[in-house]
Protein backbone atom coordinates (compact mmCIF):
# COMPACT_ATOMS: atom_id res chain seq x y z
CA UNK A 1 0.00 0.00 0.00
CA UNK A 2 0.95 3.67 -1.09
CA UNK A 3 0.00 5.99 2.18
CA UNK A 4 1.12 9.65 2.18
CA UNK A 5 1.07 10.45 6.06
CA UNK A 6 1.55 14.87 7.03
CA UNK A 7 1.82 16.00 10.30
CA UNK A 8 1.54 19.54 10.90
CA UNK A 9 0.41 19.72 14.46
CA UNK A 10 3.91 20.82 15.81
CA UNK A 11 6.56 23.60 14.02
CA UNK A 12 8.32 20.69 12.57
CA UNK A 13 6.25 20.00 9.66
CA UNK A 14 6.55 16.43 8.22
CA UNK A 15 5.14 14.66 5.09
CA UNK A 16 6.31 11.06 4.02
CA UNK A 17 4.94 8.15 1.56
CA UNK A 18 5.82 4.89 2.26
CA UNK A 19 5.21 2.22 -0.02
CA UNK A 20 4.53 -1.42 2.02
CA UNK A 21 7.03 -1.92 4.37
CA UNK A 22 9.62 0.62 2.67
CA UNK A 23 9.85 4.34 2.99
CA UNK A 24 9.96 5.86 -0.17
CA UNK A 25 10.25 9.55 0.94
CA UNK A 26 9.78 11.96 4.00
CA UNK A 27 10.55 15.80 4.12
CA UNK A 28 10.43 17.14 7.39
CA UNK A 29 11.65 20.57 8.23
CA UNK A 30 11.81 22.89 11.37
CA UNK A 31 11.80 26.53 10.40
CA UNK A 32 9.81 29.47 11.02
CA UNK A 33 7.31 29.20 7.84
CA UNK A 34 3.98 28.84 7.80
CA UNK A 35 2.54 25.36 7.06
CA UNK A 36 -0.08 27.16 5.00
CA UNK A 37 2.77 27.82 2.78
CA UNK A 38 5.04 25.10 2.68
CA UNK A 39 2.26 21.81 2.79
CA UNK A 40 1.42 21.89 -0.76
CA UNK A 41 5.37 22.22 -1.82
CA UNK A 42 6.20 19.51 0.77
CA UNK A 43 3.76 17.18 -0.51
CA UNK A 44 4.30 17.56 -4.12
CA UNK A 45 8.84 17.10 -3.53
CA UNK A 46 8.00 13.82 -1.36
CA UNK A 47 5.43 12.48 -4.79
CA UNK A 48 8.59 13.31 -6.92
CA UNK A 49 11.32 11.93 -4.97
CA UNK A 50 9.02 8.47 -4.63
CA UNK A 51 8.06 8.97 -8.40
CA UNK A 52 4.61 8.18 -7.45
CA UNK A 53 2.16 10.05 -8.66
CA UNK A 54 -1.10 11.32 -6.58
CA UNK A 55 -3.28 8.92 -8.47
CA UNK A 56 -1.15 6.09 -7.19
CA UNK A 57 -1.61 6.46 -3.72
CA UNK A 58 -3.96 4.19 -1.58
CA UNK A 59 -5.08 6.64 0.90
CA UNK A 60 -3.45 9.38 3.33
CA UNK A 61 -3.56 9.93 6.58
CA UNK A 62 -3.24 12.85 8.65
CA UNK A 63 -2.59 14.12 12.41
CA UNK A 64 -5.64 15.61 13.71
CA UNK A 65 -3.57 16.38 17.06
CA UNK A 66 -3.43 17.87 19.66
CA UNK A 67 -1.41 20.15 19.00
CA UNK A 68 -1.47 23.54 17.35
CA UNK A 69 -4.78 24.66 16.22
CA UNK A 70 -3.89 26.47 13.10
CA UNK A 71 -1.18 24.07 12.22
CA UNK A 72 -3.61 20.90 12.69
CA UNK A 73 -6.24 22.98 10.36
CA UNK A 74 -4.06 23.55 7.70
CA UNK A 75 -3.22 20.04 7.60
CA UNK A 76 -6.88 18.61 8.26
CA UNK A 77 -8.31 20.89 5.51
CA UNK A 78 -5.52 19.90 3.35
CA UNK A 79 -5.75 16.37 2.79
CA UNK A 80 -9.10 16.45 2.96
CA UNK A 81 -9.46 18.24 0.05
CA UNK A 82 -6.37 16.12 -1.53
CA UNK A 83 -8.70 12.90 -0.43
CA UNK A 84 -11.83 14.34 -1.83
CA UNK A 85 -10.42 15.38 -5.22
CA UNK A 86 -8.56 11.71 -5.58
CA UNK A 87 -11.42 9.85 -4.40
CA UNK A 88 -8.99 8.08 -2.13
CA UNK A 89 -9.77 6.71 1.50
CA UNK A 90 -8.45 9.00 4.37
CA UNK A 91 -7.08 8.25 7.59
CA UNK A 92 -6.96 10.62 11.05
CA UNK A 93 -4.12 9.73 13.63
CA UNK A 94 -3.72 10.94 16.73
CA UNK A 95 -0.54 13.25 16.85
CA UNK A 96 -0.10 12.08 20.62
CA UNK A 97 -0.51 8.00 18.97
CA UNK A 98 2.35 8.95 16.79
CA UNK A 99 4.91 10.46 19.23
CA UNK A 100 4.30 7.42 21.74
CA UNK A 101 4.89 5.04 18.75
CA UNK A 102 8.45 6.12 17.94
CA UNK A 103 9.47 4.72 21.40
CA UNK A 104 6.97 1.38 20.82
CA UNK A 105 9.51 -0.99 20.99
CA UNK A 106 10.24 0.16 24.28
CA UNK A 107 9.43 -2.23 27.39
CA UNK A 108 6.80 -0.30 30.17
CA UNK A 109 4.69 2.77 30.13
CA UNK A 110 4.97 5.48 27.37
CA UNK A 111 4.07 9.10 28.00
CA UNK A 112 4.27 11.11 24.85
CA UNK A 113 3.98 15.06 26.25
CA UNK A 114 3.21 18.41 24.45
CA UNK A 115 3.03 21.76 25.30
CA UNK A 116 -0.35 22.71 25.29
CA UNK A 117 0.82 26.39 26.63
CA UNK A 118 -1.73 27.84 29.56
CA UNK A 119 0.21 26.03 32.14
CA UNK A 120 -1.23 22.77 30.33
CA UNK A 121 0.22 19.59 28.81
CA UNK A 122 -1.20 17.56 25.90
CA UNK A 123 -0.39 13.64 27.11
CA UNK A 124 -1.18 10.23 27.04
CA UNK A 125 -0.52 6.90 28.24
CA UNK A 126 0.72 4.08 26.21
CA UNK A 127 2.26 0.57 26.78
CA UNK A 128 5.20 -0.65 24.94
CA UNK A 129 6.98 -3.68 23.65
CA UNK A 130 4.68 -6.69 22.38
CA UNK A 131 2.13 -5.27 24.59
CA UNK A 132 1.95 -2.09 22.51
CA UNK A 133 -1.61 -1.09 23.72
CA UNK A 134 -3.29 2.64 24.23
CA UNK A 135 -4.25 2.78 28.28
CA UNK A 136 -5.94 6.62 28.53
CA UNK A 137 -7.15 9.09 25.96
CA UNK A 138 -5.87 12.02 24.87
CA UNK A 139 -5.54 14.12 27.40
CA UNK A 140 -5.31 17.98 28.16
CA UNK A 141 -4.20 18.92 32.01
CA UNK A 142 -2.20 20.71 33.84
CA UNK A 143 0.69 18.46 34.89
CA UNK A 144 0.24 18.15 38.12
CA UNK A 145 -3.14 16.60 36.82
CA UNK A 146 -1.67 14.31 34.50
CA UNK A 147 0.87 12.54 36.85
CA UNK A 148 -2.13 12.11 38.85
CA UNK A 149 -4.12 10.06 36.20
CA UNK A 150 -0.41 8.75 35.25
CA UNK A 151 -0.44 7.00 38.66
CA UNK A 152 -3.55 5.00 38.14
CA UNK A 153 -1.98 3.18 35.65
CA UNK A 154 1.44 2.80 37.02
CA UNK A 155 3.60 0.83 40.54
CA UNK A 156 6.23 2.43 42.09
CA UNK A 157 8.50 0.13 40.05
CA UNK A 158 7.54 1.21 36.65
CA UNK A 159 10.07 2.73 34.66
CA UNK A 160 8.25 5.53 33.29
CA UNK A 161 9.29 6.97 29.00
CA UNK A 162 8.48 10.18 28.02
CA UNK A 163 8.61 11.85 24.97
CA UNK A 164 7.51 14.78 23.03
CA UNK A 165 8.47 18.53 22.56
CA UNK A 166 6.58 19.55 26.24
CA UNK A 167 9.74 18.12 28.08
CA UNK A 168 11.38 21.37 27.08
CA UNK A 169 9.29 23.04 29.07
CA UNK A 170 8.35 20.68 32.08
CA UNK A 171 11.00 18.20 31.78
CA UNK A 172 12.12 19.21 35.20
CA UNK A 173 8.95 19.17 37.14
CA UNK A 174 8.56 15.68 35.78
CA UNK A 175 11.53 14.83 37.13
CA UNK A 176 11.18 16.18 40.46
CA UNK A 177 8.30 14.48 40.54
CA UNK A 178 8.56 11.35 39.71
CA UNK A 179 12.56 10.90 40.17
CA UNK A 180 14.18 7.78 39.13
CA UNK A 181 11.82 6.10 37.83
CA UNK A 182 11.47 8.25 34.89
CA UNK A 183 13.66 8.13 31.67
CA UNK A 184 13.07 10.73 28.98
CA UNK A 185 13.53 9.72 25.02
CA UNK A 186 16.23 11.96 23.35
CA UNK A 187 15.08 14.15 21.60
CA UNK A 188 15.02 12.80 18.18
CA UNK A 189 11.72 10.79 18.69
CA UNK A 190 9.68 14.26 19.84
CA UNK A 191 8.92 14.88 16.46
CA UNK A 192 5.66 13.40 15.00
CA UNK A 193 6.93 12.44 11.96
CA UNK A 194 5.02 11.72 8.47
CA UNK A 195 6.28 8.24 7.91
CA UNK A 196 4.98 7.55 11.51
CA UNK A 197 1.41 8.78 10.95
CA UNK A 198 1.36 6.93 7.33
CA UNK A 199 2.46 3.52 9.06
CA UNK A 200 -0.26 3.62 11.61
CA UNK A 201 -2.75 4.80 8.83
CA UNK A 202 -1.96 1.90 6.62
CA UNK A 203 -2.51 -0.38 9.56
CA UNK A 204 -6.15 1.14 9.77
CA UNK A 205 -6.78 0.87 6.08
CA UNK A 206 -5.42 -2.52 5.67
CA UNK A 207 -8.36 -3.24 8.62
CA UNK A 208 -11.06 -0.97 6.38
CA UNK A 209 -10.97 1.08 9.72
CA UNK A 210 -11.25 4.59 7.59
CA UNK A 211 -12.52 8.24 8.32
CA UNK A 212 -15.51 10.24 6.55
CA UNK A 213 -14.41 13.54 4.51
CA UNK A 214 -17.37 15.48 5.71
CA UNK A 215 -16.77 14.15 9.36
CA UNK A 216 -12.94 14.34 10.13
CA UNK A 217 -12.14 17.11 12.50
CA UNK A 218 -8.94 18.26 13.95
CA UNK A 219 -8.53 16.69 18.00
CA UNK A 220 -8.33 19.66 19.66
CA UNK A 221 -9.10 17.96 23.05
CA UNK A 222 -9.78 21.56 25.11
CA UNK A 223 -13.84 21.32 25.56
CA UNK A 224 -15.50 23.71 22.86
CA UNK A 225 -12.77 23.87 20.34
CA UNK A 226 -13.94 22.48 16.84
Amino acid sequence: MKILGIDTSTPIGSVALIDGDNLAAEHTLNIVQAHSSRLMPAIDTVLKWSDIAADDLDGCAVGIGPGSFTGIRIGVATIKSLCYALNKPIIGVSTLEAVAYNLRSTNGIICPLLDARRSEVYGAIFEGSTEWQRLSEDLCLSLDAFLDRLDTHTSPEHTINFVGDGLLTYGDAVREALGKRVHFADAIFNVPRGATIAHLGAQRLYNGDIDDYWTLVPNYVRVGLY
